[in-house]
This record gives structure tokens, C-alpha cells and sequence, in this order.
């Protein structure tokens, strides 16, 4: 395995430092992870991602955004920039692997899905996991091949949006009772149990695809 470190001018004036990590030289198989608004990938949800793709043999693509970078606050206005930012990261790498997961995080599921589109490549390519998605989210979700986790006590999500979702072919729906938009509880070992429930997600989809529901 080798780790490596690669680094991107951004919009806000600073470098991104997006972590690569590589199982063989010739793997074929890559996981990128897109954190949320103020929610990077060492917090508990999305660190766990990175270590099931690990063990299931992915390469692992880590994002940063500028803003994180610069140590700022993101303005909605500057959200166009981050996508840009993470689609030009992403590029440097994508190209040379044939099974592709993005798992996201809030903020982070607008991005990958406008980075999707961007990307210009059919909905079945990329396979995405959706954690704890926002309103402007709904779209992307509707025209990928999608998992979606959220909290039924989540407050960036609520049961109106929630509702809208509707289960398919391609999409499964996974709500997490209890959870909010951080996917935890007030109980210790009830948030120690949904971050074993999304393993079982994660290595779900990184190992035999979408299994969906009707």
C-alpha cells in the first residue's frame, strides 16, 4: 500500500491537500470521499468508509475543500467553487480506474453528484453513497445509481424531504431511526451501533454492488 499526498491550487488562494491512497500500482478500483460543510473525512462516518474500501481493495481518493484548507467560512455563493476545486482533483486520477463509489457527507453529496455530471459519464459508472443528503441534493440522487443513508431525527433532512425520495431499480433508502444530520444519538452504544449498520452499507455496495429494495 502507498499513501501519497496531492497537492492543488484552489479558488481560495491556498492549496488543497487531497490524500491518495494507492492498495497495488495497478488497481482498477477507486473510492473518493467528499466530506461535509464542517464535517472533514477523519470524523467517524467517513473514516470508516475509507477503512471498509481498504479492506475491500479500494484505492481511496480523500477530499479537502479550499475553504477547509484556508481555514474560512463557505459562503453558499462559493459552493460552485468547491465543486470546481473537487472536479479538477478528481480528474488527475479517475481515469486510469474501471469501478468507481463516491461516498459523501451533506454539503458533500451536492458536490459529488454535480462533479458526476460534470464528469460527463453514465449514471451506472460512479456508484454513490449518499450520507445524510440536503435539499439541493435531490436531484442528483433521482439520476444515479444511489444508496441513501439519513437520520429520522435530522433537521437538515427532514420527513417532507425525505418523503420525496422514492425507492427504484436503483435506488435503495436507508433511514436510521433516532439519528441526526451526524448520524448518532444521545447514547453512546446506539451511535456505536449505526456506524457497525453503515459498514454493513459500505461493504455492501463496495463489494456486490446496490442491493435494492422495492
Amino acid at each position: 500500500m502507498k499513501a501519497s499526498t496531492l497537492k492543488f491550487p484552489s479558488y481560495w488562494k491556498t492549496e488543497i491537500s487531497v490524500r491518495y491512497i494507492q492498495v497495488t500500482d495497478s488497481n482498477r478500483k477507486l473510492v473518493v470521499l467528499f466530506p461535509g460543510k464542517n464535517y472533514s473525512c477523519d470524523r467517524p462516518t467517513l473514516h470508516y468508509a475509507a477503512l471498509a474500501a481498504r479492506e475491500c481493495g479500494y484505492d481511496i481518493l480523500v477530499l479537502e475543500y479550499g475553504y477547509q484548507a484556508a481555514r474560512k467560512e463557505l459562503e453558499y455563493r462559493e459552493i460552485p467553487q468547491v465543486i470546481q476545486d473537487c472536479e479538477h482533483a478528481i480528474r488527475q486520477v479517475i481515469g486510469s480506474y474501471e469501478e468507481i463509489v463516491f461516498i459523501s457527507k451533506s454539503l458533500g453529496t451536492v458536490v459529488a453528484g454535480e462533479v458526476h455530471r460534470r464528469l460527463g459519464v453514465r449514471a451506472e459508472e460512479i456508484r454513490h453513497i449518499y450520507l445524510t443528503p440536503i435539499s439541493d441534493t435531490l436531484p442528483y440522487i433521482h439520476e444515479t445509481q444511489a444508496v441513501v443513508v439519513y437520520g429520522t431525527k435530522d433537521d437538515v433532512f427532514p420527513p417532507g424531504l425525505a418523503s420525496r425520495l422514492k425507492a427504484s431499480d436503483r435506488l435503495k433508502i436507508v433511514p436510521i431511526p433516532g439519528a441526526n444530520h451526524v448520524l448518532e444519538t444521545g447514547r453512546v452504544e446506539e451511535s456505536l451501533d449505526i456506524l457497525r449498520e453503515l459498514t454493513v452499507i459500505y461493504k455492501e455496495v463496495l463489494l456486490g454492488g446496490v442491493k435494492h429494495q422495492a
